[in-house]
């Protein structure tokens, strides 16, 4: 029988034990935070060096920005600059606002050179650029022409140097916009940079 007693009076008073020990540390809902602000945030990795970056970057962009994690090229990036990811040219990977409010996504190489950049101009037309250690290689989407307006409806598929290009084109006549399709290959030979 008084093994039984101390069964159940340590069963209640774990029982109390727990309704008072979350009385006591329960959040009132009123006192949670709804909103957290801050200027940036960071993601750093296990020896503190900052790998991520949510923020205004110095060419006042806003990003969610990846820097190198030190797993390329033995942990030494080339080209790195002072700043950290605040410096867009530390950015490996961002997804963002340019200056002017319009979307953007760029990836570069370890050696910090661009090689994919996704965008909307400021008539927020998507451009796709691909580019290799050289430059631009391959563009698809709309194309400004010299005198930009609501007519524009220039959509082309271009590999660089202007090698070939597939697309259509916008033009007037009579009054009306027509579009119409093109495709230039120029054969001649050029240097590769």
């Amino acid at each position: 029988m008084k093994a039984i007693l101390v069964v159940v009076l340590g069963l209640v008073a774990g029982f109390a034990g727990g309704v008072l020990g979350s009385r006591l540390t329960r959040t009132d809902e009123r006192d949670a935070k709804q909103v957290i602000s801050a200027r940036s945030f960071q993601l750093v990795d296990d020896t503190g060096r900052v790998i991520s970056f949510w923020g205004i970057d110095d060419s006042q962009q806003v990003v969610l920005a990846f820097g190198s994690r030190g797993l390329a090229l033995a942990g030494n990036p080339p080209g790195a600059q002072p700043g950290g990811l605040r410096n867009s040219h530390n950015h490996l990977a961002v997804i963002g606002l340019q200056g002017d409010d319009s979307p953007m996504l760029k990836m570069s190489g370890p050696d910090r050179k661009t090689r994919v950049r996704m965008y909307l101009n400021l008539d927020a037309e998507p451009l796709l650029l691909m580019e290799d250690e050289t430059g631009p290689r391959v563009s698809l989407g709309f194309e400004q022409s010299d005198t930009p307006g609501p007519q524009d409806n220039d959509w082309t598929l271009v590999f660089h140097p202007e090698r070939a290009r597939l697309g259509m084109f916008a033009e007037r006549k009579g009054g009306q916009t027509y579009v119409r399709g093109g495709l230039l290959v120029n054969k001649e030979p050029v240097k590769y940079p």
